[in-house]
């Protein structure tokens, strides 16, 4: 989530005597204190000001915290009135860093593991294999149960769709880079075209001209596939070296694992040998479809020539076996640390083979063939394709009944999100976002290469090249998916309007106000815009929507035998005859236009995270569904932006395990994302340091959204067992804050539900006009400044008496 730079300022010293909430908004500071004023002296007869044993409050910030210094606030002057633009200041005092007099304030910097560097921002261009792990911790039901009969049955095919799945999206971005360098540049252009690609493209002249030895259809395969092999090496450097800057080394003894709070599972966030293994099997099956790609070209040509070499087939047969045998290797969930370790050194043993049969296959490529040329489209291209997609919808529909199966099995709860169908909802979307993608990537490679534009004419104006048949099927599903977000952004525009009418009643009554004006309205649809989360599951379905008429499409497609459109006719006509819904000329239209939308949301997406690890507020802006999908393990795609909270849940568990040990009270303060880490933190916290911490959650999103998309780990039944792991728990919450909301738990051993206090939303904006002093009305903070409300104060002097109870009791 979003972090504010609240975390980072405390602007007022309250002393404990503090007036009632009203008394002072969070945004605008109180006038200072006397110096010689109880706020300034840490010696309070209040618990929290008693000499003896050492207080700490230990705050951890959102993903857009800013740095140690500003979160801190350790600057020399501080703002006491007025706002941003104009202000007062005085100078600080030792009493002004302290919330509480007599309690230190530290705070958990982990920004830099999400941010610091513009390069990450190319993270967002592997959104798809985020999506799909993501959807692996979506399941519904309830994790860490001893699931039984059928339960555990779809538990486990839930899990092994979603990592075969995840699976397919590297084989994906493979092929699809396989098109460009292997078909696109090296058979088409390269072998294929050979003077008219030089003509077209000078530069080359190198690799196409009939003088050069590598135009021949071998040395053409062998070096358009340096593309794919550079994009694979990539992927798996960056997830060894994030796996290696990730990785932390736990000296803290086990926490108390509950089956009723998944999240404490010791080795939960201990992830390196399941991805390790997993990252082997991937880049396994990537660089053996790989080398099928270069060799079945060769093959075939033996085959028809009636001299087929023997060791040709065997080789092919060998890659096909390796690649198979990965495939199954992805299936095994890892639980077992022994049956890891042994999958482990099979996958690793597979990646190696897989080399050596990749440099046997260079080898049988390069063998001598007279006679041998290229025409059309790359033998076995489009069938790999055509494949990988009709798999994709096999995986999708089996995750999905395996999901309904959870939900009826597993006693869910009936917050979840779709019924529990998110995590195949968000498993389809991360597919159909990888397949569109690829198709954006190849088609734009193609238009470019060949030199055609809208008004051109392939074979007069420019090369001849062809793209398989589904990437104009995918681009078709972009063109609708943008017709969808038009009219999905207008329903929810006059939904937005509707609801801030409905909320003007509230305002009015809330304030006391007979009149309603402009600053009414504001407050109304700050409200409204608030509770605008709870549209998300609506959304995500239309959002599929086309994920299911290409899901519908490949299934007429298997039915009718025909795959792949033999002859001469365009892929618009194509799908034209498929679908039968418009004309073809419609469907060009859409195709081409689908292109475009598609090449331009890559550009938007690349420039949008450059700006995100630059500039807060776009960070702000972007990083809700980032933040959700980078803080768990990546234990379905190893290939996946690496998860913050694997280094972050660890290290807050030894520093506030430190402390408590050594006596100190600890208070541990999570905002936004950080509540989530906060929670986690407690979930790992060893048996002797139970009930010796408390915590205070605000703005957190522990209920609203990660309750309803992810209820096997979160829900009313873990939020009991982690109140019951600390010494008292405060949750601030606003009606304006569109993350946050009240957290609801298990009351007893029935199905009753309590809420963590405080149940009511703090009071936003604090006051209707302008308060005494100033000249402006308070600001409307939805998500923001939290730690600047009377209330947050409270909060903390109430975990700290029922800390210091704790201490004080057996």
């Amino acid at each position: 989530m979003s972090d504010q730079t609240e975390s980072l300022r405390s602007h007022e010293p309250l002393s404990p005597a503090a007036g009632p909430l009203p008394s002072a908004p969070p945004h605008t500071p109180a006038p200072p204190a006397p110096e010689d004023g109880p706020g300034a002296h840490p010696g309070s007869a209040h618990p929290a000001a008693r000499p003896g044993r050492a207080r700490v409050e230990l705050r951890v910030h959102g993903v857009s915290g800013g740095q140690a210094e500003e979160l801190l606030d350790v600057e020399p002057a501080m703002r006491v009135g007025g706002d941003g633009l104009a202000g007062f200041f005085r100078w600080r005092r030792g009493a002004d860093t302290e919330t509480v007099p007599g309690v230190r304030r530290e705070i958990f910097a982990w920004g830099n593991l999400t941010s610091g560097s513009a390069s990450r921002a190319f993270w967002l261009l592997l959104l798809p294999f985020m999506l799909v792990n993501v959807a692996y911790w979506m399941r519904p039901g309830r994790a860490g149960r001893n699931l039984r009969g059928t339960a555990r049955v779809a538990d486990n095919v839930y899990g092994a769709g979603i990592r075969l799945l995840a699976l397919t999206l590297t084989v994906l971005i493979t092929v699809a880079a396989a098109g460009i360098g292997v078909d696109l540049l090296g058979w088409q252009c390269a072998a294929g075209l050979g003077e008219e690609c030089v003509r077209a493209r000078p530069w080359l002249s190198f690799w196409a001209s009939p003088d050069s030895v590598l135009s021949a259809p071998g040395p053409a395969l062998l070096v358009g596939s340096l593309v794919p092999l550079a994009l694979v090496a990539v992927l798996w450097r960056l997830s060894r070296r994030t796996a290696a800057d990730y990785e932390v080394v736990t000296t803290s003894a086990p926490p108390a694992y509950d089956p009723a709070a998944p999240l404490s599972h010791p080795d939960l966030w201990r992830n390196s040998e399941i991805m390790a293994r997993l990252r082997s099997a991937h880049i396994a099956v990537a660089l053996g479809v790989l080398a099928l790609l270069v060799a079945v070209p060769a093959l075939l040509y033996d085959l028809a020539g009636g001299s087929a070499r023997p060791w040709g087939v065997a080789l092919v047969g060998v890659l096909g076996a390796v690649a198979l045998v990965s495939t199954a290797s992805v299936l095994v969930p890892g639980v077992d640390p022994r049956w890891n370790a042994r999958a482990d050194r099979l996958c690793r043993l597979l990646r190696d083979a897989v080399l050596v049969l990749a440099a046997a296959t260079a080898l049988y490529v390069l063998w001598p063939r007279p006679g041998w040329t290229a025409q059309g489209r790359l033998p076995g291209h489009a069938s790999v394709l055509n494949a990988l997609f009709t798999a994709q919808v096999a995986l999708v529909l089996i995750t999905l009944a395996a999901a309904v199966v959870l939900y009826a099995c597993a006693r869910a709860h009936r917050g979840a999100a779709l019924r529990g169908m998110a995590g195949p909802a968000t498993a389809a979307l991360g597919a159909l976002t990888g397949g569109a993608f690829s198709a954006v990537l190849v088609y734009q490679g193609s238009l470019w290469l060949s030199g055609c534009r809208a008004l051109s004419t392939p074979g007069r104006d420019c090369l001849v090249l062809e793209t398989p048949t589904v990437y104009s099927w995918l681009q078709l599903a972009i063109a609708l998916e943008a017709v969808l977000a038009v009219a999905v952004a207008a329903v929810l525009a006059v939904r937005l309007r509707r609801s801030a009418r409905a909320h003007l009643g509230g305002v009015t009554e809330d304030y006391e106000r007979s009149v309603r004006d402009r600053r009414t309205r504001d407050i109304a649809r700050a409200r409204a815009l608030g509770r605008m989360t709870e549209v998300v599951p609506g959304v995500l379905v239309a959002l599929l929507l086309p994920a299911a008429a290409l899901g519908a499409l490949v299934l007429y497609s298997i039915l009718s035998g025909h795959l792949t459109p033999d002859g001469p006719e365009p892929a618009a006509a194509a799908v034209a005859g498929r679908v039968r819904v418009v004309a073809q000329g419609a469907v060009s239209a859409l195709i081409g236009a689908g292109s475009l939308l598609g090449g331009a949301a890559l550009a938007a997406l690349v420039w949008i995270g450059r700006s995100a690890y630059r500039d807060r507020p776009t960070r702000q802006a972007v990083g809700a569904l980032w933040d959700v999908g980078t803080f768990w393990p990546r234990v379905a795609h190893p290939l996946a932006p690496p998860s913050y909270a694997e280094r972050a849940v660890p290290q807050l568990v030894a520093r506030v395990a430190r402390m408590t040990r050594e006596g100190t009270a600890v208070v541990l303060s999570g905002h936004s994302q950080g509540s989530v880490l906060a929670a986690a933190t407690v979930w790992q916290l060893p048996d002797d340091c139970l009930g010796r911490v408390a915590l205070i959650t605000h703005g957190s999103p522990l209920d609203r959204l990660y309750a309803r998309y992810f209820p096997a780990f979160f829900g009313p039944e873990p939020f009991a067992d982690l109140r019951g792991r600390v010494a008292g728990w405060r949750n601030l919450w606003r009606t304006t804050d569109a993350i946050a909301g009240p957290v609801r738990m298990r009351s007893g051993t029935g199905p009753e539900t309590a809420v963590v206090e405080p149940e009511a939303p703090l009071p936003d904006p604090r006051s209707y006009d302008a308060l005494p002093g100033e000249a402006r009305r308070p600001e409307i903070l939805g998500h923001s400044y939290y730690t600047d409300d009377p209330a947050y104060s409270q909060a903390l002097r109430r975990m700290l008496t029922e800390l210091e109870e704790a201490y004080q009791g057996p």
